[in-house]
């Protein structure tokens, strides 16, 4: 597989097989490839992330996480 192709690159990214068969389940329910499913979830998050961070939320969410993952470390 080309790694370009376009305006489009190629991504390897590894799920959990369980996840996967989720994918193919709701891609097929929808009348669409997974590849194309997946691209689409990517898509709407990454607009979603750029409005967090306008917004500020997206540091502010990224403290929090900082915080419970050192809480988690101390127990």
């Amino acid at each position: 597989m080309p790694a370009e192709k376009g305006d489009k690159k190629a991504v390897t990214i590894w799920i959990d097989k369980k996840t996967v068969e989720e994918i193919e389940k709701l891609a097929e329910k929808g009348g669409i490839t997974r590849s194309k499913l997946i691209t689409n979830i990517i898509e709407v998050n990454v607009e979603e992330l750029k409005t967090m961070n306008k917004l500020g939320i997206w540091a502010t969410a990224r403290v929090f996480e900082d915080i419970r993952q050192w809480l988690k470390q101390r127990h």
